[in-house]
């Protein structure tokens, strides 16, 4: 291309040049996958969430039939295994186990600016290192609409379901699939709890369904054989089975969740979480959530026994916890020398919040708690388990050692102030 000699036409060619190198690269990159985020997009007044127990409270509420309990492991024989026992177990529970799909609300982020590295036309080490941390490029989050895939598993014949809380987050539109007829419903919001990373769908079937009875994730023993069933990349009833690799195991990356884990081998795969995780009775002992994607078939499931404390909370949809305004950690056999406490279980009280219940009502650091509403405290993860069922409003009563004494102590829990 011929320069131009005119001052003007010098102007009109430099525009036109610097037109083609912005043109030539991106001045504006929008990411390919949504942000991950902890925000809630829908509003709880979206047409998703059902509000047929809004008017109800905690005391009103009665689940003594919501579900139905396993027979204790003690009372029944155990399972011989022949080549057919996993494929009879699956032909007994397969009918209750759903594809769940979503269309939901997702947020991206676009990126305007031009980045100097893109207008070098060589990369030099020291320079573009330099570049690349100045934010030449301006993000502005937007919101676009994305789609989802789980699984899970009903628990009653009215419609009930239960699946994982990140499978229907911020969801706009939600189809369970049947496997039994093949026939899909739509399905509304009762429960979400971020927590523990459980939710409660209901829909609104045509006939009774199948339903899997819930068993008792306390009583699985490391190394019993378990069947994880879910639906990964939307394939129906995917089965891997394993064993139990650990109980009570909290998961490096999850630590946020205030919540203990059964450890398996099974494979969970991406769309299997929701999933139920089964003992050879046929019985849900777990809800398959997590897959550590740099580890060999390690896979997580929430105890039921965690998704039988807060049920409540998921079917009310009130799942704001109470806040008393302690931290603690397990005894340990040094704080028994130390505070001479002749007993070798407690919870070691570490801080008292300002402001906090339990400040005004003279708790203490290195006060140990013993009996938390009448039972006696054995095991930390048992009892940070029983405060993920506590509303605000409600009481608590502990018992407390101190200085050679056991006090007594009723709080009640109130909502915890803005940050």
């Amino acid at each position: 291309m011929k320069k131009p000699k005119s001052p003007n036409g010098a102007r009109l060619y430099g525009v036109f040049i610097l037109a083609l190198a912005v043109a030539s690269f991106p001045a504006c990159t929008i990411s390919k996958n949504p942000k991950p985020t902890e925000k809630n997009l829908v509003e709880s007044e979206n047409p998703i969430f059902d509000k047929r127990f809004k008017n109800v409270t905690r005391r009103d509420l009665n689940l003594k039939n919501f579900w139905v309990n396993a027979e204790k492991p003690s009372r029944r024989d155990p399972i011989p295994l022949t080549n057919k026992t996993f494929a009879e177990t699956v032909e007994t529970v397969k009918d209750a186990v759903v594809n769940i799909y979503t269309r939901r609300v997702e947020e991206r982020e676009a990126r305007f600016g031009i980045s100097p590295n893109d207008l070098l036309p060589i990369k030099l080490p020291i320079i573009s290192s330099l570049l690349d941390i100045i934010p030449f490029q301006v993000p502005i989050p937007y919101m676009t609409e994305g789609v989802s895939l789980g699984s899970g598993f009903i628990i009653n014949k009215e419609g009930y379901i239960l699946t994982n809380a990140h499978v229907i987050h911020n969801a706009t539109d939600i189809r369970v699939v049947l496997s039994e007829k093949n026939r899909d419903y739509s399905a509304k919001i009762i429960g979400i709890d971020r927590l523990t990373d459980t939710a409660l769908i209901k829909i609104d079937p045509d006939g009774e369904l199948a339903y899997l009875p819930l068993g008792d994730s306390d009583e699985l023993q490391v190394g019993e054989v378990v069947i994880a069933i879910g639906n990964p990349l939307g394939l129906t009833h995917s089965v891997s089975s394993g064993m139990v690799s650990a109980k009570e195991r909290i998961v490096p990356k999850l630590q946020d969740q205030a919540l203990d884990f059964i450890q398996t081998d099974s494979a969970i795969n991406p769309g299997s979480s929701g999933g139920p995780l089964l003992n050879m009775y046929g019985e849900a002992v777990g809800i398959n959530t997590a897959l550590l994607t740099e580890a060999q078939l390690i896979g997580f499931a929430i105890p039921i026994g965690i998704v039988k404390e807060v049920m409540p909370l998921l079917v009310l949809g009130k799942t704001e916890r109470g806040w008393f305004g302690v931290s603690g950690r397990p005894l340990l056999p040094k704080d028994a020398v130390e505070l001479n406490f002749p007993e070798k279980e407690g919870i070691l009280i570490t801080e008292v919040e300002k402001g906090s219940p339990a400040e005004k009502n003279g708790l203490l650091e290195k006060d140990v708690i013993v009996r938390f509403n009448g039972q006696p405290v054995k095991n930390f993860l048992t009892f940070r388990r029983k405060l993920l069922s506590l509303l605000p409003g409600q009481r608590v009563h502990l018992s407390v050692y101190r200085q050679g004494k056991t006090l007594s102590f009723t709080n009640r829990l109130v909502r915890r102030p803005p940050q």
